[in-house]
């Protein structure tokens, strides 16, 4: 029988001998790496049957690095994948998840206990922020308005009078390298900073190595977490458009109510049906109710409302988007 051949992503040098050791037993030539972008290289160059994927020196979690492993191969492999307490792995057809063993590390224990020096297993580096972005133009701006715009694959780099913050996006995700604020959430309250962003290409992401108190979040998840820790009212209202603003729905309301915090203080139902009518004022109320005035601010970040100021007649009291009036003088012209 013809050889199979393997690629094991792992750098628990233990783990990884165990791994190649039983590979090699079941008939596998065995290639090993200890981090993504050397994985993503051999996949676009050499055919493997089989790839698993352990800890690694990067910072892509295991689901992503298969999808990304899978899409660039070009015999598409099998997919293995270690998962720790707690990791969450959505199930592919190319994918078999196998709880990460842990005998080793009892072993471990039992040798050290014996006053035995163990080389070390498992070690993450810290990532280099010198020369962190390599064309550093700052540009003034405020701090909502930078995370309403941020997304895409970007490096970042905030600087304020008494804080700075450097980190990345990737995907639908917000990587922290450094803060110097006692709760990253407080970022609202930094108000105008200087920040300069610099685009963070695949290859880039794939050879960063972080360590394992590097903060990580959902960017959707970590706006909203921003906003909801912010309880300056007078501070959260300036984030948003003038009260006489109209609002429309922009996003679908089954991802508008995934937000908790939106779903419980805003009747997003009315709010579908009464387009062209409701009003940043309408929604927020009179009452200066904290919730309300949060949940529309996370509608507005999060971009799943569109905003426009009236045009008003004096004489009726009526409010019109302008352009829903446009379109208006546009029939009106055309007839």
């Amino acid at each position: 029988m013809a050889k199979k051949k393997a690629l094991v992503l792992c750098n628990e040098t233990l783990l990884s001998d165990l791994v190649v050791f039983t590979l090699e037993k079941l008939l596998c030539d065995v290639d090993l790496v200890d981090n993504p972008k050397d994985a993503v290289s051999k996949i676009e160059s050499q055919d493997y049957n089989i790839v698993v994927i352990g800890e690694n020196k990067g910072t892509v979690v295991k689901p992503k690095l298969a999808e990304i492993i899978y899409n660039k191969a070009k015999r598409k492999p099998h997919i293995v994948i270690f998962k720790k307490v707690g990791e969450t792995i959505p199930k592919e057809f190319y994918l078999t998840i196998i709880p990460r063993p842990n005998f080793h590390e009892a072993l471990l224990e039992v040798v050290e206990k014996e006053g035995a020096i163990a080389t070390q297993i498992y070690q993450m580096e810290h990532v280099d922020l010198s020369n962190y972005i390599k064309f550093p133009y700052f540009k003034r701006t405020n701090i909502f308005n930078f995370l309403k715009e941020l997304k895409g694959n970007a490096k970042f780099h905030i600087k304020s009078k008494n804080h700075e913050i450097l980190g990345f996006t990737m995907g639908a995700d917000i990587f922290i390298l450094k803060s110097t604020l006692n709760n990253i959430y407080d970022m609202l309250s930094l108000n105008e900073v200087e920040v300069a962003k610099e685009t963070l290409n695949l290859n880039e992401f794939l050879s960063l190595t972080l360590d394992t108190k590097t903060f990580k979040s959902n960017l959707r998840d970590f706006i909203v977490n921003c906003i909801n820790n912010t309880n300056d009212k007078d501070l959260l209202l300036t984030f948003l458009p003038k009260k006489e603003s109209i609002v429309t729905l922009k996003a679908p309301t089954y991802i508008v109510r995934q937000v908790d915090l939106i779903n419980q203080n805003i009747d997003i139902g009315k709010l579908q049906n009464d387009q062209n009518h409701t009003t940043i004022e309408d929604l927020i109320g009179t009452d200066g109710d904290l919730n309300k005035i949060k949940a529309v601010v996370c509608m507005y970040a999060l971009n799943m409302i569109d905003t426009e100021e009236p045009v008003s007649s004096k004489k009726y009291d009526v409010k019109i988007k302008k352009s829903f009036l446009k379109k208006i003088i546009d029939k009106i012209r055309g007839l």
